[in-house]
């Protein structure tokens, strides 16, 4: 009790009136976010279960370039920033990241024409320029969300919500066009969002270079073996992230592919729309405290040897942790009550036919999320390697339950994976921690 009573002095002590309102258009931004969200839900789940499912699949690929690429390019943004931003070298340190971003683009359009080339060897009931259109989406979509973080770690977040409540606004409008047109066709739908989020992403890269702080000149001799050391401490501190993506990924996308094998893509369609109301009631809150406290948090960590600062972003930590067990008990009981209502507001009734499962959703994804939230202490120490094996198992747990589960019980067995598999990670993660303060407690003697 006294620790939380602590935790609250330091809040209310150490934010400003200028970082309350900050946060509040944080808090707007994703309210505002989310409505919109759900009006593009109603609007994509008219095109029928089968369809959305179809949608949820790609959207499933974004994921795991997300995962594979861009979160952990992005998690070495966020830990490293600041303290190239000490240096006076925050210009140099982004410089370097636009070449990634460059080369990565150009590398992964190639794929995507790679692929749309070779599609009309395959059967498949859409059009093939959906493979290339949805290639471009992922392209344009992680890139245009990467600047998100990266505006937000600026503190310009009063900027990153108006932008983002533009984008989705426009986003519905192109909906609305084309449902008026009678033309809302998957392909359609990519096409035109390839074209908002490409746009959206060229805003957001000039204005985030509109505040990037001045830096000290730097001589062509120099910049050589900075950007090695970049490069260096990068790979280093990124690579657990690979192995993180493909476990995170297994263990939350991975079930609709085996859904769709064991079942159909219709039942894809109807558990997708459960999962949106899962990620606007859990992780979208969880995301509001995120993108407030972990650059708290890691500049708090940017020097390990002031041991007032450290003290004060475990606080972050724990501050995390507790609001989403809270946010998760919370989503469990709305759902319990009213979880068909809600179906139905982002949807329609076809969608219903599972809804006494989105409690045991919610606690499952609010026990992983929980878990999650466990590990920016290892982040913020440089230690995202020692997550490795809660990943690597958590995956693999997470796909043999859904494999058996889903075959003998149908979606119900998704649910029922979730509840195990958090469990278990979020135990792991807790004991994994534990050894981690134990070796700093000792280091510290």
């Amino acid at each position: 009790m006294k620790e939380i009573q602590n935790i609250i002095y330091m809040l209310r002590t150490k934010f400003s009136h200028n970082s309350a309102a900050e946060m509040s258009w944080v808090v707007f931004g994703q309210v505002v976010s989310v409505v919109l969200g759900f009006i593009l839900l109603k609007i994509l789940s008219s095109l029928g279960k089968e369809e959305f499912g179809i949608y949820a699949l790609i959207i499933t690929l974004t994921v795991l370039f997300g995962l594979l690429f861009y979160g952990p390019i992005q998690q070495g943004f966020l830990r490293f920033y600041y303290s190239y931003v000490e240096k006076h070298l925050a210009k140099v340190f982004v410089k370097f990241f636009y070449k990634v971003l460059f080369v990565s683009g150009i590398i992964f359009l190639t794929l995507a024409v790679i692929f749309y080339l070779f599609s009309f060897s395959f059967e498949f009931n859409q059009p093939s320029l959906l493979i290339f259109a949805a290639g471009l989406f992922i392209i344009s979509f992680k890139i245009d969300e990467f600047f998100n973080s990266l505006l937000n770690l600026l503190r310009k977040r009063k900027e990153n919500a108006f932008l983002q409540g533009i984008e989705k606004s426009v986003t519905i409008c192109l909906l609305l066009l084309l449902v008026y047109i009678n033309e809302l066709k998957l392909v359609n739908v990519f096409i035109g969002m390839v074209l908002i989020t490409s746009a959206f992403a060229a805003i957001k890269i000039n204005l985030f270079n509109k505040y990037l702080p001045d830096e000290i000149p730097i001589s062509t001799q120099e910049l050589n073996p900075l950007n090695k050391k970049i490069k260096k401490e990068l790979i280093v501190y990124i690579s657990p992230f690979l192995i993180w993506g493909i476990g995170a990924w297994l263990q939350l996308n991975g079930e609709k592919w085996i859904i769709n094998g064991y079942l159909t893509t219709s039942d894809v369609g109807i558990y997708a729309i459960m999962m949106a109301l899962v990620n606007a009631l859990i992780v979208i809150p969880s995301n509001i405290v995120s993108e407030i406290s972990l650059p708290l948090i890691f500049k708090q960590y940017a020097d390990l040897n002031k041991t007032d600062n450290v003290t004060e972003g475990g606080n972050y930590i724990k501050i995390n942790i507790i609001f989403v067990a809270v946010i998760t008990f919370f989503a469990c009981g709305i759902t319990y009550l009213v979880g068909e209502e809600l179906i139905v507001l982002v949807s329609d009734r076809s969608y219903t036919i599972f809804w006494d499962l989105l409690p045991l959703l919610c606690l499952g994804y609010g026990l992983f999320l929980t878990g999650q939230a466990q590990t920016t202490l290892g982040l913020a120490l440089n230690l995202p390697h020692k997550y490795l094996w809660p990943k690597i198992s958590t995956g693999i747990l997470s796909v043999g339950l859904n494999f058996l589960f889903i075959k003998h019980l149908g979606i119900k067995g998704v649910a029922y994976t979730s509840v195990i598999v958090g469990i278990f990670y979020v135990l792991y993660i807790s004991v994994v921690n534990k050894r981690i303060q134990n070796k700093l407690v000792v280091k510290s003697k």
